[in-house]
């Protein structure tokens, strides 16, 4: 497994629904088409997509692919696999390949200074994510083992912990043994999965009363395997063994993730959960399907606008890369896409009316709508991993 395939390949109303209810996938048989129109679709909101051109730099574009400009210029000291700005662009966190090591790196990018180094070497960078004030960045670092999937799910075995840096003091806090951290919208909750077995949440408003660095931050688990397990029984009755890392929904009502169930890789079935972001609030549950591999693990983004969630699919029986979104409030679910040509990464754009895709075969970005089917538009070359930002690069 490659690094960018480790790395990126290592769910008010509905809470009234009975926890044991789920939505099943529908598998399309229809002849797989990936035909979209050319050129990206007019009205894109605004500011700047950065992404990655073939693992080496980051660079940056308007939404509709043209205005391209080089972000870095030193990647073939280390390439980069991904990057995300800051919520005011002043500063890029960045995902790197670093010669003769085994595993992934996360930097740092500030103007006029030298890229810094988060991570130690040899070990797997496993998410990473700015706080809404951009003064933190929090990242998951395994340090034995590795990570399997853009969701945060890690092998059996994994060791690592998630860490919350402070930009502004270059202070580094532990904050638990775990994976795939994401903030809360109001920043006050760090989300992740933790090497337990469970979604994890840290409280992160004790770091402004705190003086100096706190020597831990209040964690409560809101909810774990087992829990999944008993609810998910009419679905996967060998238990539930992997658990993925938490998204929160624009509002932060809301988080998403995803497990998998016990026993053999083929036969294991994948479901996606939402649930009130309280402990023990009780889930719906979608079950995805039979996985094919770990990596297969479901890439889960909320929209920023509205309890829209899509996600990004591998299925191996058949071979097919599949697009979803489930609208929250309707319950409805949405089959976006479904390809042979491989694809995981995506973005929204800033007003939630558009889905930017990264088809890996051919390098084009496909563009969508969330509530119909079909791409809508199409800009080659694409990028990897992209990442959509309202603002306007300044780095």
């Amino acid at each position: 497994m490659t690094v960018r395939s480790a790395t990126a390949a290592a769910l008010a109303l509905f809470i009234a629904v009975s926890c044991t209810a789920t939505t099943p996938v529908a598998r399309s048989e229809r002849p797989v088409s990936t035909s979209a129109p050319s050129g990206a679709p007019s009205g894109l909101t605004g500011g700047r997509v950065l992404f990655s051109k073939a693992g080496i730099d980051l660079w940056s574009s308007l939404p509709d692919g043209s205005g391209r400009v080089a972000v870095t210029q030193d990647g073939s000291a280390g390439g980069y696999v991904s990057g995300r700005w800051s919520p005011d662009a002043t500063q890029i966190a960045a995902e790197r390949s670093m010669p003769g090591e085994s595993g992934s790196a996360l930097y740092l990018l500030r103007p006029s200074r030298a890229p810094e180094r988060l991570t130690r070497t040899d070990t797997f960078l496993d998410g990473y994510v700015w706080s809404p004030d951009g003064r933190y960045l929090a990242y998951g670092e395994v340090i034995s083992g590795a990570t399997a999937a853009a969701g945060g799910l890690t092998l059996v075995g994994s060791v690592g912990d998630v860490h919350l840096y402070d930009t502004q003091t270059s202070t580094d806090i532990v904050v638990g043994p775990g994976t795939h951290p994401a903030f809360s919208p109001d920043g006050t909750r760090l989300g992740y999965a933790h090497l337990s077995g469970a979604i994890a949440s840290a409280d992160l408003t004790v770091l402004s009363a705190a003086r100096g660095k706190p020597d831990k931050l209040p964690t409560q688990m809101l909810v774990s395997l087992p829990d999944l397990t008993r609810i998910s029984t009419a679905i996967a009755p060998r238990g539930m063994g992997l658990i993925g890392g938490p998204q929160y929904s624009s509002d932060g009502k809301l988080i998403a993730y995803a497990a998998i169930e016990n026993g053999p890789v083929l036969e294991a079935e994948q479901i996606v959960y939402v649930q009130e972001a309280v402990a023990s609030a009780p889930p719906k549950l979608f079950a995805l399907g039979r996985t094919g591999a770990l990596h297969h693990v479901a890439d889960l983004r909320w929209s920023p606008t509205a309890a829209v969630l899509a996600y990004s699919i591998i299925n191996a029986q058949p071979h097919h890369h599949w697009l979803y979104s489930i609208d929250m409030r309707s319950g409805d679910r949405r089959e976006l896409f479904d390809s042979q040509q491989h694809f995981l990464d995506f973005t929204w754009s800033p007003d939630g009316k558009v889905i930017l895709l990264q088809m890996d075969d051919g390098d084009t970005w496909l563009y969508f709508r969330p509530d119909r089917p079909g791409p809508i538009g199409s800009v080659a070359p694409g990028g990897w991993r992209p990442e959509w930002c309202s603002c306007p690069s300044r780095t």
